[in-house]
């Protein structure tokens, strides 16, 4: 009786042993993801891209004759008007040769109107007269050249800017083609700024605004320059010049980095959204987003179509609707109908 009573306490014993313990049994593990739902703050109004500020003009100024330079009337960061006189040679040696051949001048019109009239007399033959008129049309062509060097021995602001450069100093002799101040136009500068083709197919001009990265709470409009026809073979982009008028308070100068905001007026491109670039997906030539049910906590795939890239966003042509709620971040790790939930940060 024993025995039997031994065996039934082992099977017991075994059977129990047996049993899963519900602290074993496996747990299906939910994928936290961040989730963005599209609102009126996801609408892709601007394109964003990055630029520089450029002198609109700019001049190297020199003497076209050499000399003594008695007077610089500038220093730099001045700010001139076109005509102000910013150098001049000493003008008393081409104050002396512009003298000298205008008499020179003078004698030979003079000696040529008296050979002219004894000619009509014919007490002199043609060949004299001929002999005189090369030599006071000589004469005229030094006068001319000592107007013009004297005229050159001053060197004044060719439009309103700014003295950049100055690597003279007041009373050296300088040669004529030395530079003698660097001049810039900070009255009108350039924005330079490259463009994707498709912004640039746009029938609609849109509004453009300059930001300084040193100063990002004044904006500048810009106004249209032009464009290069030259695609950049890497990007794909085309060169964009554009042109602002700075203001008076705010000192912009060329080199200077700064960021372009283009503006869109067509209606189709101001009602794209803009997403996390995180958040697309790619499969062969498909491009798609992962789309979150909240009454399932599951997501499902949604083919989209993109548009350019602004920053860290990307502008979603077709597929998205205002209210949709993507997977933002997380989404390389997703499969369809995958349970997940809302990261909390």
């Amino acid at each position: 009786m024993k025995p039997r009573i031994l065996t039934l306490l082992c099977l017991l014993l075994t059977f129990i042993g047996c049993k899963p313990s519900p602290e074993t049994t496996a747990t299906v593990k939910v994928r936290p993801v961040k989730l963005v739902t599209l609102d009126n703050t996801a609408l892709a109004t601007t394109y964003q891209f990055p630029a520089v500020i450029d002198a609109s003009k700019d001049a190297d100024l020199s003497f076209q004759v050499s000399g003594l330079l008695q007077e610089l009337n500038i220093m730099e960061a001045q700010q001139v008007k076109q005509g102000d006189v910013l150098a001049m040679l000493d003008q008393r040696d081409f104050i002396n040769k512009l003298a000298s051949a205008k008499a020179e001048y003078d004698n030979a019109e003079r000696e040529y109107r008296r050979l002219e009239q004894v000619a009509s007399k014919g007490l002199i033959s043609q060949s004299e007269l001929t002999k005189q008129r090369s030599a006071r049309d000589i004469a005229k062509a030094n006068l001319g050249i000592a107007e013009k060097a004297l005229s050159d021995s001053v060197i004044t602001a060719p439009f309103d800017g700014t003295i950049a450069q100055i690597p003279v100093t007041k009373l050296q002799n300088v040669t004529a083609g030395d530079l003698i101040a660097k001049m810039i136009d900070t009255y009108e500068l350039e924005v330079k700024f490259d463009v994707p083709s498709r912004l640039i197919q746009d029938n609609t001009p849109p509004r453009i605004e300059v930001m300084l990265n040193a100063d990002p709470s004044r904006r500048f409009e810009a106004r249209f320059k032009e464009l290069g026809l030259i695609a950049d073979p890497n990007s794909q982009t085309y060169p964009v010049t554009m042109v602002i008028t700075p203001p008076q308070d705010r000192l912009v100068l060329p080199g200077m980095l700064a960021t372009v905001e283009v503006i869109p007026e067509s209606a189709d491109q101001a009602s794209m959204v803009a997403i996390p670039m995180a958040a697309v997906q790619s499969q062969g030539d498909s491009t798609y987003v992962w789309l979150f049910n909240e009454a399932s906590s599951t997501v499902s795939r949604r083919d989209i179509e993109v548009d350019d890239d602004i920053g860290e966003q990307i502008r979603v042509r077709q597929g998205l609707q205002m209210g949709d709620t993507i997977v933002g971040a997380g989404a390389a790790y997703l499969a369809e109908g995958m349970e997940v939930r809302p990261w909390q940060d």
